[in-house]
């Protein structure tokens, strides 16, 4: 269960924030190219109710490090939320990453039955490691990284499900499906050389006797 419970967080976690970090580059070209000002985009909302594409990757980030802290039982690390650019967006997920990464397999053991506790500014949440991971963090991670998504995608960003899923980790693609994902072509494997018959063996041997 440890290992099922490192695999089900910190590489999904992984994966997604890279993929997040290479939107967030595409669109910070984009901008640029048509003449769009950054702070119009990082403040722009898919609704007037919901929060910016700022605290989108905020709290997307929030939740895949305090998630994985939490079960390995470690703290996590505390970052200002004082972003303003998609520079330092981009060094936020960095910070992210590395402290996900730091994070050894063996500490997730016995997470699955760790009881997880969070204090929220409307009340207290308590859950199994488990419960807390497939039922509150992943949910809430999805939503936050697929809503900073849409709010690029309404805005007009050539952004689609191919950035989205990204090069997904053990996904096995032929050339046809590489170039419809618009992934590296799989490298082509040299056929193995044909062993001869015994008979044509000897044929060669006879031939290059004479």
């Amino acid at each position: 269960m440890p290992d099922l419970m490192y695999q089900a967080s910190a590489p999904v976690f992984t994966h997604q924030l890279k993929n997040l970090s290479s939107i967030l580059k595409l669109a910070a070209k984009d901008a640029k190219a048509r003449g769009i000002a950054p702070e119009v985009i990082l403040n722009a909302r898919l609704a007037p109710d919901m929060l910016p594409l700022l605290r989108q990757v905020q709290i997307a980030t929030d939740h895949a490090k305090g998630c994985c802290a939490r079960l390995a039982g470690l703290e996590s690390p505390v970052f200002a939320d004082d972003e303003a650019s998609f520079a330092e967006l981009e060094s936020r997920i960095k910070k992210t990453l590395a402290f996900i990464r730091g994070i050894k397999s063996a500490h997730y053991e016995g997470s699955e039955s760790r009881e997880i506790t969070l204090k929220l500014p409307f009340g207290v949440l308590t859950f199994s490691g488990q419960d807390y991971l497939n039922g509150w963090v992943l949910p809430n991670f999805y939503f936050h990284y697929t809503t900073a998504y849409a709010i690029l995608r309404n805005n007009g960003f050539a952004v689609g499900k191919r950035e989205f899923l990204g090069s997904v980790p053990g996904m096995g693609v032929n050339a046809a499906a590489a170039k419809a994902l618009g992934l590296k072509a799989p490298a082509k494997s040299k056929a193995p050389a044909k062993k001869k018959a015994p008979a044509q063996k000897k044929a060669s041997r006879k031939a290059k006797a004479s």
